[in-house]
């Protein structure tokens, strides 16, 4: 059995079909983590696909679980200078600095380093700031972090950055039932200056939170396609997805969605091969 299995895995329709539909199967099996890196609104032009890690932030920078349903969504800036999603996960992942956020955001999307279910700590006081918010609190929120620019002295937000903010917090209030209310800068928590570029102009603030009132209008296809991660194959990998299809190793979510542009975690790529030799 293992001489047939290695057979077919050096077959060239197996190759063929693993190019064409890896990427799609994340949604087949229900993998619905997103600790992957998503790509945003404005896209990166030429760039193509930039897929990040599935990185988690070092245990020693936030709590497993939580104490509280979460309730609020809260905006933050890194404070880096022209820094990205991904350089913010590493720093986090290999350094104890007992501070983190669930997501941080760039031109290109975004990416997860604490999971919704666990306490990102982001909003406390520090025994420095002080408590302005009556209610929201670590345990009941997820922290929401954007990487910067810095010129001039002063710290900015990329268009692509601050769009592509605005669609993780769309679908994360759909998710958790937020509402507009309920979406909060660090400012609004605690007396920290955060994010700078929102406390400083309030006009910015007030424009994020117009932007995520047209998101929720917004269908899942509108979403999709502003996504860039479209239901649909790419002309190059339409064959290998029918085959996928009609082999039974790509069945969708019940709903008819494939999510052949999704990015796809270890464990969906094992079910894959499993289902292969099957075959």
């Amino acid at each position: 059995m293992m001489q047939n299995f290695l057979k077919k895995l050096t077959s060239r329709k197996f190759l063929a079909a693993l190019a064409g539909v890896a990427t799609g199967l994340a949604m087949v099996f229900g993998e619905r983590r997103e600790l992957y890196y998503v790509r945003g609104h404005g896209g990166c032009g030429g760039c193509g696909s930039r897929q990040g890690q599935m990185t988690t932030a070092h245990t020693g920078n936030y709590r497993p679980g939580r104490n509280a349903t979460i309730r609020y969504l809260v905006l933050h800036y890194t404070a880096g200078r022209n820094d990205s999603a991904q350089s913010n996960l590493r720093y986090f992942e290999q350094n104890v600095v007992k501070a983190s956020a669930h997501y941080f955001v760039d031109d290109l999307g975004w990416m997860q380093s604490v999971d919704d279910g666990d306490t990102a700590w982001s909003v406390g006081t520090a025994g420095v700031y002080v408590q302005k918010h009556p209610e929201c609190r670590n345990e009941n929120s997820i922290s929401i972090e954007l990487c910067c620019r810095y010129a001039a002295g002063q710290y900015a937000f990329s268009k692509k950055t601050v769009r592509n903010a605005a669609h993780l917090t769309r679908m994360l209030m759909t998710k958790y039932d937020i509402p507009l209310g309920n979406v909060l800068r660090h400012y609004d928590v605690v007396s920290k200056h955060c994010p700078a570029p929102w406390v400083d102009d309030e006009s910015q603030w007030l424009a994020f939170r117009k932007m995520i009132v047209e998101e929720l209008d917004m269908t899942k296809q509108e979403l999709l396609s502003l996504a860039n991660t479209g239901d649909h194959p790419s002309d190059w990998a339409k064959e290998a997805a029918n085959w996928a299809k009609q082999m039974g190793l790509a069945v969708g979510d019940g709903e008819g969605n494939f999510g052949w542009q999704q990015p796809i975690t270890r464990e969906v790529l094992a079910v894959m091969l499993y289902r292969f030799s099957q075959l």
